[in-house]
C-alpha cells in the first residue's frame, strides 16, 4: 500500500526536511561582517582575522543552532516511520498530527533565532530557501493526513453490513 497518494506527501515531506539543511534560511548583510544563517550552522563569510568579535561568533556558532538541527531530524524521522505505518491509519494520523505540531514549533524556533542573529550581527535578515521547506512539509503533511481520512472512511463505509 505503498503506491497511495498520502505516501506521495509523505515523502515529498521526508525530502523537504532533508533540503532545508542545504539551503540557507537567511543572510545577514552588516557593515563588517556577512552571515548565512542554515540549520545546522551559522557561516561567517567575511571573518576577519583581526577582528575579535568574529572570532568568538564563529566558536559561539557551532552548537548555536544544535535544537533546531535536532528537532528537523526528529521530525524527518517520524514522517519517515509515517510512512511505513501505512496499516494502522490511526496511528499514521497521529504521528502526521506530532510532526505537523514540531514543524510549527520549528517554525517558531527559526523566527527567534533569526532575531537573536538580527540583534548580534546588527542587520536585518533576508529570508532564503530553507526557510520555506518547514511551510512546505506542513502542507504536504496536511494533504497526507486529509487523504488517510478519506481512505479510513472508504474503509468504514466498507465494513458495515447493508
Amino acid at each position: 500500500m505503498l503506491q497511495r497518494i498520502q505516501t506521495v506527501f509523505m515523502f515529498l515531506a521526508v525530502i523537504a526536511g532533508v533540503l532545508i539543511f542545504f539551503f540557507p534560511i537567511a543572510s545577514y548583510l552588516a557593515d563588517t561582517s556577512y552571515l548565512k544563517f542554515f540549520l545546522h550552522m551559522v557561516k561567517e563569510l567575511s571573518s576577519d582575522p583581526f577582528n575579535d568579535m568574529a572570532i568568538a561568533e564563529t566558536k559561539f556558532a557551532q552548537w548555536f543552532t544544535l535544537p533546531l538541527s535536532a528537532g528537523q531530524l526528529i521530525i524527518v524521522i517520524l514522517v519517515f516511520i509515517s510512512i511505513f505505518k501505512y496499516k494502522r491509519r490511526k496511528l499514521q494520523i497521529r504521528l502526521n498530527n506530532l510532526t505537523i505540531f514540531l514543524n510549527v514549533l520549528l517554525v517558531g524556533g527559526i523566527f527567534y533565532y533569526t532575531t537573536l542573529l538580527e540583534a548580534q550581527s546588527g542587520a536585518s535578515s533576508d529570508y532564503g530557501a530553507g526557510a520555506v521547506f518547514p511551510l512546505l512539509s506542513i502542507v504536504l503533511l496536511f494533504m497526507a493526513n486529509h487523504y488517510i481520512k478519506k481512505d479510513e472512511k472508504l474503509i468504514r463505509s466498507a465494513d458495515r453490513l447493508r
